[in-house]
């Protein structure tokens, strides 16, 4: 147990922030989201992200957040995440909003839910899962800002100026020829 927490400890506190997102986000998918129950029977039934209405919210926020803690723990274990033309950060904002957005609007229709004859309740899953997509876009948001600071401190010219000769020792005093001035006004005029 010790080496994973001093791992953790080596990361930097946006990528801390995404790791317990995500895995805050992953396990709340297993979680009850919401349950319908009728008074009248007196029955309750709970879903969590996979069952009822909330499957495709619930694959996708799983699929995201797995993504994200894959962006975090690969380069723990010496693998390489592939290039894809996106940086970490862009990927973690992204999967993190996205999540975050649907998650919202999911809680906003089952909050206004029109099955006002059923008991119908939120549970805590749905509102975890909610938090921790929100946690994973502010770290992917706090790691985009690390990046921003790394690449000022160790930035790089956009372009190298050619080198100009050292005149030192190698001055040329000999008089040009009117062939080499020719051949020089003939070069400035291409």
């Amino acid at each position: 147990m010790q080496p994973v927490t001093n791992t953790v400890k080596s990361l930097s506190r946006a990528r801390q922030i995404v790791l317990v997102g995500s895995g805050l986000a992953v396990l709340s998918v297993f979680m009850p989201w919401h349950t319908i129950g009728t008074a009248v029977l007196g029955t309750e039934n709970s879903y969590n992200g996979f069952g009822d209405q909330n499957l495709i919210i619930g694959i996708i926020t799983l699929v995201f957040m797995v993504a994200s803690l894959a962006i975090i723990l690969l380069p723990l274990v010496g693998m390489r995440f592939p290039r894809t033309g996106w940086r970490e950060s862009g990927m973690l904002i992204f999967f993190g909003g996205e999540s975050a957005l649907l998650l919202f609007v999911l809680t906003i229709m089952h909050a206004t839910s029109l099955t006002r004859a059923a008991n119908y309740d939120l549970r805590i899953g749905i509102h975890l899962a909610l938090i921790g997509a929100a946690l994973v876009f502010i770290g992917g948001y706090l790691l985009k800002n690390e990046e921003a600071r790394n690449s000022i401190t160790r930035s790089e010219p956009l372009a190298q100026m050619p080198r100009r000769p050292q005149f030192g020792s190698q001055i040329d005093l000999r008089e040009e020829t009117d062939d080499e001035k020719e051949d020089s006004r003939m070069r400035l005029d291409i």
